[in-house]
Order: C-alpha cells, then structure tokens, then sequence
C-alpha cells in the first residue's frame, strides 16, 4: 500500500511539474503545450502562447489556443481562441473567447467581449461588447456596445449602440472631427450651403427647452451712416420679390434651411429698421400737429 502510495505522489509530482513551470527566464506556464519561451511571459491553458520560434516578451495568455502563434510583446488575451492568429503584433488587450481571433500584425487594440474584433488585423481600435466590431478590418476605430459596428468596414469610426445597425445612437468620423445621432449619413452641405464646418448633425430633429447662440448683433442699424431704406422701396421690395430685404425667401428656407443666429440678427435688423420708421413717422406727426396748431 505504502509503495502505491508513494508511486501514484511519484506520478503526480511528475505531472504537475510537466504542467506548471517557472522557468530561470522568468516565463511562467501551465497546461499542455503551452508556450515556454520568451522572457516574463505567463501562458495558462492548452497549446496557450505556444510559438516555437523567437518568442516575444511580456506576454500573458490565459485560455485553450490563446495567442498559440504569437511572437510580440506586452499583449494580454484572456479567453478560448482570442488572438488565435496573432504572430507579431504588440500591446494588444484581447479579453474573451475568440476575441481579436484573426489578428496577425495588429498593435495598440482593445478588443473586450465575445468575438469583439473578431475579423480585424489592423492597429489602434477600442472594441467593447460581444460581437463589437466583429466584421470590421479597419484602424483606429471606437466600438462600443452589444454588436456595435460589426458591419462597418472602414477606419476611424465611432459607433456607440447595442445592436450591429448602421445608424447608431452615436456615430462620429474621427477623421472629419464630426458626429452624428440616429444617423450614419453625416451631411455636407444642404443646397448651397456648406456645412463642412459643423460638427454636430441630429437626424430627426432636437427638442430642447433653451438654445444659446452668440451671433453678431444688428445694433449697426443705429449707427449714424447706416443706409434706412425710404418706405416706397421697401414696398416696392416687398411687391416684386413677396419678402423683406435681406430676408430669405420661403423657396430658399425650404432648400437650404437657416443658421439660427444669422437670422436671429437680420430679424433683429428689421426690428431695428422698423423702430427708426415709428420714429421718423412721429416726427412727421408731431411736425403736422404743430402746423395744424399755429393755424387755428
């Protein structure tokens, strides 16, 4: 009985050292395959960081074929065939199944969730939630959300919802500095006018219970050389065009829409125009009640 006991202690001192080593290089690892070469690394799992040739550094690796082919340095991926295919890239976060699986050269990329960067071998994407990202090839993208951009192909993309559709409930091109609710289709210009310049596009509209805009004032009109326009050519303006002067038309409104505050200030203008007409037309009346006083 002693002899069985002591050869079945024998048995599992040699298995468990055949599985769980600290090597003089400082590379620790456990189960069968797993990689043991390189310097710092930690590989757990089956066949886990198990590259034969030269081996990178300051690895961990945690998971059944994790990383089974990887040669870079400072990646962490954690879960059953993350970074399956990764060879030479670096610093990479890979955290669940299959995550970053067909990664190669990839570097800098957080992939979190099940199958999150599944398809995508390029560098600088932030990928958060199971299956985000899960189709994308693109770079320095940011996916955040169950699905969220799994279809989208291209690079620097913003894409925050939980679900794989292609207008999210924020979506941003990195590229252009610009962003967008509800929609994917970040416009450029309306009519004539360019909107190149705004940042900010709101796909159904925006409900909101104040707006504050700092335009330029229309005090202008009170300065002493300011042109006011005589009243008959105002009419006459207003006869043939059917709208104020320097006012958009109903059809231009309806094509190119308004910038809230130019035409808070060309409203102001005309406020403004009509106050000197009030002023002009009760001098006027004040001048006949004076004549009509100094003839009684």
């Amino acid at each position: 009985m002693k002899k069985t006991s002591l050869f079945a202690i024998g048995c599992g001192l040699y298995l468990l050292s055949a599985a769980f080593l600290i090597a003089q290089n400082d590379t620790t690892f456990y189960g069968q395959g797993a990689g043991q070469n390189g310097d710092r690394n930690s590989n757990f799992g089956y066949f886990a960081g198990s590259f034969q040739g030269t081996p990178g550094n300051d690895n961990t690796y945690i998971g059944s074929r994790v990383a089974r082919s990887a040669f870079g340095d400072f990646n962490v991926s954690a879960g059953a065939y993350s970074a399956y295919y990764l060879q030479s890239g670096s610093r990479n976060s890979f955290l669940g199944a299959t995550a970053g699986f067909r990664n190669i050269s990839g570097s800098d990329n957080l992939f979190a969730g099940f199958a999150a960067g599944y398809a995508n071998k390029q560098s600088q994407n932030v990928m958060i939630g199971d299956g985000a990202g899960a189709n994308n090839d693109g770079a320095r993208n940011v996916f955040i959300g169950y699905s969220a951009g799994a279809n989208e192909t291209g690079s620097d993309k913003l894409y925050i919802d939980n679900s794989s559709t292609s207008k999210p409930l924020i979506y941003g091109n990195f590229a252009t500095k610009k962003i967008g609710i509800n929609t994917n289709n970040l416009i450029d210009q309306i009519g004539t006018i360019d909107l190149s310049a705004y940042s900010l596009y709101v796909k159904g509209g925006i409900l909101t219970e104040e707006i504050h805009v700092q335009p330029s004032w229309a005090d202008y009109v009170f300065e002493k050389d300011y042109e006011l326009m005589p009243l008959t050519q105002v009419a006459s303006f207003i006869e043939k065009n059917g709208h104020l002067p320097n006012i958009p038309s109903t059809e231009v409104v309806a094509i190119e829409g308004i910038e809230l505050g130019d035409m808070t200030k060309r409203q102001q203008e005309k406020i403004e125009e009509l106050m000197l007409y009030v002023i002009e037309i009760q001098k006027e009346i004040d001048t006949i009640n004076k004549e009509l006083e100094t003839n009684k």
